[in-house]
C-alpha cells in the first residue's frame, strides 16, 4: 500500500468520526470542476457502445438532483427509502456520479457482471495513476461481514491503493471488526448522505473539502 493511503486502515468507528492527516490521505482535486468534466467526457467515450450504461448514468444524475431537494427533518430517512427503490445497477451509477460530481475522475466499468467485486475506480489526485476501488451494495438490512474480506482480496488482486465500500444498509459489529486493518473506507450512514446529497467525498482531506 502506498504512503498516500496508509491511513486507510479503518478504526472501529463511523467514517464521519475519523480524522485523517492531509499528508497521508487523498486530497481534494485542485480543479474539481475540470476533473468532473474530464471524467464525464472520458466515460462517455469509453461507453459509446454501451447505451444501457449511458442511460443508467443519465438517470443517476437525475436521481442526485432529486436527492438534493430533500431538506429538513427526516431528509436522511426519506433519502435512504428512495435509494432502496432504485435498481442495484443504477445505484452503482448514482454513487459513481456523486464521486464524479465531487470533482474526481471516475473510471466506470464496461459491464455490470463479472467485475471481480469492483464496481468502479477513482483516480487519486496527485499520484501516477493510483486508484481506489469502489464496491456498492444496495442493502436493505445489515451488510454481510464476509463481503469485506472478498472486497479486500479484490483490492489486492487489482493492485488498488485502497477501497470504498458503499452501502445504504446497516453496519453490524462483526463487519466493523472485519474492516479493522484493511485499506477499506466504509461509506454509509451520514457519510453516504454527505456524498449523495452534497457531493462531499468522505475520503477528502477535511481541510480541502468544498
Amino acid at each position: 500500500m502506498s504512503q498516500a493511503l496508509r491511513s486507510f486502515a479503518p478504526r472501529l468507528q463511523p467514517a464521519s468520526e475519523r480524522s485523517f492527516g492531509s499528508t497521508t490521505h487523498p486530497q481534494a482535486p485542485a480543479f474539481p470542476r475540470l476533473a468532473s468534466l474530464v471524467s464525464r467526457a472520458l466515460n462517455t467515450l469509453r461507453l459509446l457502445d454501451r447505451p444501457s450504461h449511458l442511460h443508467r448514468i443519465a438517470r443517476s444524475r437525475r436521481i442526485l438532483a432529486t436527492l438534493a431537494r430533500f431538506r429538513g427533518e427526516g431528509a436522511g430517512a426519506r433519502a435512504f427509502a428512495y435509494l432502496r427503490t432504485v435498481d442495484p445497477y443504477t445505484f452503482e451509477e448514482v454513487v459513481l456520479s456523486s464521486i464524479e460530481a465531487a470533482g474526481f475522475v471516475v473510471l466506470r466499468n464496461r459491464r455490470y457482471t463479472g467485475d471481480g467485486g469492483v464496481d468502479g475506480r477513482v483516480l487519486i489526485p496527485g499520484t501516477f495513476g493510483e486508484t481506489l476501488a469502489v464496491q456498492v451494495k444496495r442493502y436493505r438490512s445489515a451488510i454481510n461481514p464476509t463481503h469485506v474480506g472478498d472486497f479486500n482480496r479484490a483490492i489486492r488482486a487489482g493492485g488498488h491503493a485502497g477501497g470504498l465500500l458503499v452501502h445504504c444498509g446497516r453496519t453490524g459489529p462483526l463487519t466493523r471488526l472485519a474492516l479493522y486493518g484493511t485499506p477499506i473506507e466504509l461509506v454509509s450512514g451520514s457519510a453516504l448522505l454527505n456524498l449523495l446529497l452534497r457531493q462531499r467525498a468522505p475520503f477528502m482531506s477535511a481541510s480541502r473539502e468544498r
